[in-house]
């Protein structure tokens, strides 16, 4: 595992991190959010279908900032007033007015009407409208003669009755720049976003596979969990570079991705409680879920929610981790803690962009990391298992020469109608031949016995190793294995206290050296 999953990983992490030096190729003319903007709302009654532009001399219109424009629910007009800055006039024809959103819109530069975006409500009665609901990022087509360096007149029909859940800004973009795709200016990330989405696939897969298999399943099912997770968000999150949808799939789009974090936080204080709690881990599931829960109903904002979903069981899992570290002293323990506690912090320090791509690159070296100490956990865990079956092994090879020395197991052998009994105590070693089995004594006498070496294998005591094909071997009488350079190549060969030698295949040779050092 660790030769896979981390090596892919951190290869990703690093074409990911790249992506901060991705910057959009055209440059846009932005009005600003403080710019401002006479507003007036559209009354709740029947309307016609082309709804005349206002006065905006109404009592009922007001004067706000660009950031604060919020048609969410509702349909109101929108007045700005701007002069063309020297620098505007770089921008590259031909030029277009950019709209990012939660709005249907309809678009006037200098009373010509540009277009629009889906079709604002002219006609609202109760909760119902007309509206036919816009495009998230939306761009108008400005003729090169339309913008004047001077007293330009911006009026925009907005309505966003589509909208699913109230944001506290749900509009993002004015500017002025090239004509062209509105994606091009947002998320520059995505196409190296998309690598990163298939390692995170892959680790599903990877993981999936794995828990199909015998040991540590649960691990592997949380760790198959953390990666399809963290690539279902990651797929949310660079949707909307990807696609093209209406601005009510942005609700959606937010809440999913606020979701699967709050998801992901979880599996990973699970993971870390399973780990260190033991039989204790639904305690400190659950605190972490339910304070998390509160945290997001009051978090403001879906970006700040979606920090907080991954930050707070992150810190339970540090308050956790320090505990344990504190308790048992565990090396392992403290580097874990050490990690995540500098996840932790950058999370803090990096929190106003943190749901961009310094959230997956986060994600992406904290499973990095839980992946490579999950198989130092599995490698400790082998050598451990190792040491004691090489106890077990001694014991047993103890035993049986304590059972040989005391009461030696007898083989018989037929020979031309005579049944005879050999002490297997008293054999060096075994050859096959044909269909029968040299038996090599120690007093130098030889004997055959009628059947195959496999049978003779299972007859005889654990004392005797199969050491190549041909070959069993009383393991007491062995002197010494050595090796020998011939033309063919290296021939190990073990000496027994009968002066024969006995030759061990390349295949036999490793079980045994460790079956030789056991019974030391």
């Amino acid at each position: 595992m660790s030769k896979f999953t981390p090596i892919t990983l951190l290869c990703l992490m690093v074409f990911c991190a790249l992506s901060f030096l991705v910057t959009a190729q055209d440059d846009l003319a932005f009005l600003s959010y403080d710019h401002s903007a006479t507003v007036c709302q559209t009354k709740p009654q029947a309307q016609k279908v082309d709804s005349p532009i206002p006065l905006f001399n109404h009592t009922d219109c007001k004067q706000i900032a660009l950031k604060d424009i919020d048609p969410q629910s509702k349909s109101i007009w929108v007045k700005v007033n701007f002069d063309s800055p020297n620098q505007w006039q770089s921008v590259p024809a031909p030029l277009g007015f950019y709209i990012s959103g939660k709005a249907a819109s309809q678009v006037y530069l200098n009373n010509q009407l540009l277009g629009y975006n889906g079709r604002p409500a002219t006609i609202i009665s109760g909760s119902h409208s007309n509206e036919l609901a816009g495009k998230m990022d939306s761009v108008f087509y400005v003729p090169n003669e339309l913008l004047k360096h001077k007293s330009n007149e911006l009026i925009m029909h907005l309505s966003g009755h589509h909208s699913i859940i109230e944001l506290d800004n749900p509009m993002h973009l004015f500017a002025f720049g090239q004509y062209g795709s509105p994606k091009r200016f947002i998320q520059n990330y995505s196409e190296l976003g998309l690598i990163l989405v298939g390692a995170f696939f892959v680790g599903a897969l990877y993981f999936f596979i794995m828990s199909l298999g015998g040991t540590d399943v649960p691990t592997y099912r949380i760790f198959a969990a953390l990666c399809f997770i963290a690539a279902c968000q990651l797929s949310a999150e660079i949707s909307r570079k990807l696609f093209d949808y209406s601005y009510m799939w942005h609700d959606i789009r937010l809440i999913s991705i606020t979701t699967l974090s709050f998801i992901f936080g979880t599996l990973v204080l699970l993971y870390s409680s399973k780990k260190l709690a033991k039989k204790h881990a639904v305690h400190w599931v659950y605190i972490g879920v339910l304070i998390t829960a509160v945290v997001l109903i009051f978090s403001p904002g879906f970006d700040t929610k979606t920090t907080a979903a991954i930050f707070i069981p992150l810190l339970i899992s540090l308050i956790q981790l320090m505990y344990y570290w504190l308790k048992n002293k565990r090396v392992q323990t403290l580097r874990w803690l050490l990690f995540q506690f500098a996840v932790v912090i950058t999370i803090v320090i990096s929190a106003a962009s943190f749901h961009e791509i310094i959230h997956f690159v986060i994600i992406g070296l904290l499973l990095c990391y839980l992946f490579v100490q999950q198989a130092r956990d599995i490698s400790e865990q082998q050598a451990q298992l190792h040491q004691e079956q090489t106890r077990l092994a001694k014991l047993e090879y103890k035993l049986a020469q304590n059972t040989q020395a005391k009461a030696p197991t007898k083989l018989e052998i037929s020979i031309a109608g005579k049944i005879e009994y050999v002490n297997t105590t008293d054999i060096a070693f075994c050859k096959a031949s044909g269909d029968y089995v040299e038996i090599f004594l120690k007093d130098s006498s030889e004997k055959l016995f009628s059947g195959s070496l496999k049978h003779l294998e299972t007859v005889l005591p654990d004392t005797f190793l199969r050491v190549h094909r041909s070959y069993l071997v009383n393991l007491n009488e062995v002197v010494s294995l050595s090796s020998n350079m011939t033309k063919e190549g290296s021939v190990n060969m073990l000496t027994l206290t009968t002066q024969h030698t006995v030759p061990v295949s390349r295949r036999l040779m490793p079980t045994v050296k460790d079956t030789l050092k056991q019974q030391i």
